[in-house]
């Protein structure tokens, strides 16, 4: 059956349809007493069963909102329960943000450390590198001037070359070619 807006079966006894279906109108209006009293038992067990109906609807609409209610409920629990892991969620991602930065800008700086250490380190090279050529040149010119130069042996008056002085073995070194006297001390 329909009832306002539901569309409801009500569960009604064989009594009560009979009642319902037949409504309190349709008498005659020219009873006697004894009638009279038939009709209002009539109509007063009319509005009994309309009642029922009526009461069992009521009765049903209220469990229906008592249902939604308690789903209302529900639903306000879960939204609460899922806000809370929400702000939960998003100070993670924010502490995961902070310490994104955190490791970007110490990677910044290692990474100004690094290539300052390189520049150090290539010019400290270049440096090296010119001192080395500075050495070589004049070692060049140092050992030249070595070769050309000679020694005079006082004992024998032989004239030794200098880097044949330095470059004897260890226990002729400085002696005299000739005559093997000590000539140079080292």
């Amino acid at each position: 059956q329909q009832h306002g807006y539901f569309v409801d079966v009500l569960n009604l006894t064989s009594a009560d349809v009979s009642y319902s279906s037949s409504g309190p109108s349709g008498h005659p209006t020219g009873m006697i007493a004894g009638e009279v009293s038939s009709v209002e038992s009539a109509t007063s067990s009319w509005e009994l069963a309309v009642r029922r109906v009526y009461e069992q609807h009521t009765r049903l609409l209220q469990a229906q909102v008592q249902a939604a209610e308690g789903k209302a409920l529900e639903l306000h629990i879960a939204v609460r329960d899922n806000l809370d892991r929400l702000k939960a969620e998003e100070a993670a991602k924010q502490s995961l943000r902070d310490e994104k930065e955190r490791v970007r800008l110490q990677l910044q700086r290692k990474d100004e450390e690094l290539e300052s250490t390189r520049k150090n380190y290539e010019t400290q090279l270049a440096v090296l590198t010119e001192h080395l050529c500075d050495l070589s040149s004049s070692s060049g010119s140092a050992s030249a001037l070595t070769s050309s130069q000679k020694v005079l042996c006082g004992r024998c008056g032989t004239w030794n070359h200098l880097t044949k002085l330095l470059g004897n073995a260890k226990n002729n070194a400085g002696t005299c070619m000739s005559c093997k006297e000590k000539v140079l001390s080292l």
